[in-house]
């Protein structure tokens, strides 16, 4: 992609449809993945896909330069950030083991809200009444979605492991904004991977040593495969149109996990998630419509 085709964003629906092809493939994913882990501990399942995206991204890294594309003045920085990214991975797993995945979904919509509270905090970024309303609105429907149920009970565990896979996914790309700066797309992908296989070996000693057969090793290859595929696309998309043309189509996501949970398991949210999933769209899509107006205002 040369640099005209970067810096254009006069394309919504060409990057309309890109976010919502590549929000497609993310939920086919995560479907996969609960399929996974309802037939492997979490480590095996770290471990194995975690070495997979590697060796996906090989003929990247090829193409970059090799290794020397891979160079980082902050290693501590990327380890960190890794750090985050495998506490999220691990506590969206065993949120998948324990609710319905649209459940699930709905939950981690939360991310956009920590991420906005973590900007304030860290980045140390302006927010307006409005966007602490889009906030609030947020979060009362996560307390909805969560329920009456959530200190009790399995509906409790896995909304609280959901909602801390949010947490943790939200400080990990906060901390992109730190690394962007000296860092390449590239080298944050490996890393982040590269800790994640880590952590998975680690845990492999406290788990019964379990490997896939050839069908759930194609599952996990597949997810791995729509794992970067999905990523780039929504990334293409954001090249392709403004942030705020495509970003409200992040939420179809939740329409194919509904889908996807009725097929394959016969899961339908309950009521109060419908509910909380509607406050936590609608905040967010406030929020993006706030952002608008003020990128537009002279």
């Amino acid at each position: 992609m040369n640099a005209s085709e970067q810096g254009r964003s006069n394309r919504p629906l060409a990057g309309i449809a890109w976010m919502a092809g590549g929000m497609f493939m993310l939920s086919v994913m995560d479907t996969l993945s609960k399929h996974a882990v309802e037939h492997l501990s979490t480590p095996v399942l770290v471990a194995i896909r975690s070495a997979m995206v590697l060796l996906l991204v090989l003929p990247w890294v090829a193409r970059a330069g090799g290794l020397a594309a891979l160079r980082t003045r902050r290693p501590l920085a990327h380890v960190v950030r890794g750090s985050l990214s495998v506490c999220s991975l691990i506590t969206f797993f065993e949120s998948l083991r324990l609710l319905p995945l649209a459940t699930v979904v709905a939950i981690c919509f939360a991310a956009p809200l920590f991420m906005t509270l973590m900007s304030v905090v860290l980045l140390r970024e302006h927010v307006g009444w409005q966007r602490w309303t889009a906030l609030a609105a947020g979060f009362a429907g996560v307390s909805v979605i969560i329920g009456p149920q959530a200190l009790d009970g399995e509906l409790g565990r896995g909304a609280w492991m959901a909602l801390a896979a949010a947490l943790f996914y939200a400080a990990s790309t906060t901390s992109v904004r730190w690394l962007a700066a000296t860092e390449s797309d590239l080298s944050m992908i490996v890393s982040q991977n590269l800790c994640m296989l880590v952590a998975g070996v680690v845990g492999l000693a406290f788990v019964p040593l379990e490997l896939p057969g050839v069908s759930l090793g194609f599952v996990i290859f597949a997810s791995a495969a729509l794992l970067l595929l999905g990523q780039r696309m929504t990334f293409r998309a954001l090249r392709l149109a403004p942030v705020g043309a495509v970003a409200p189509f992040h939420y179809t996501e939740l329409v194919w996990a509904t889908l996807f949970g009725w097929l394959f398991w016969r899961e339908w949210p309950a009521a109060h998630v419908w509910w909380g999933a509607a406050l936590v769209v609608g905040a967010g899509l406030y929020a993006i419509w706030q952002e608008r107006r003020r990128a537009a205002a002279p």
